[in-house]
């Protein structure tokens, strides 16, 4: 069982790895294409392409901006959802460690008392 668990956790820890290295990824290759697209020269540009960026631009505020509004909430469910998760992991734990002093209590009577220790009480 000890053995599973840990395979579990070295599963997880790998997915969430490979999770946040293609997040890293794709965030720094769309700030990337975003730095480059505010590098372009407007100076030359025909009118009907700098109208097309201004749109393209008012777009990207907007969407920004509502983005901005939906991560916060979901930020904060997160936020809560894994605090849950923290706490539910930290009570798992108390019961096993408990478990376990239970486990050594038992142990350390086995090893401890006599066997016949109720015979003086008689």
């Amino acid at each position: 069982m000890n053995q599973s668990i840990h395979q579990l956790l070295q599963l997880i820890l790998a997915g969430f790895t490979w999770f946040l290295r293609t997040v890293e990824a794709l965030w720094d290759w769309s700030w990337a294409q975003i730095i480059s697209a505010f590098r372009v020269s407007w100076e030359n540009l025909p009118a009907w392409k700098i109208a097309v960026g201004l749109i393209a631009m008012a777009i990207l505020v907007a969407l920004l901006v509502a983005m901005f509004r939906r991560a916060l909430e979901a930020f904060g469910r997160i936020a809560a959802a894994f605090w849950t998760m923290a706490v539910t992991v930290f009570g798992v734990l108390l019961f096993v460690v408990v478990a376990g002093l239970f486990s050594r209590g038992f142990q350390w009577v086995v090893a401890s008392v006599p066997d016949h220790f109720w015979e003086k009480f008689l």
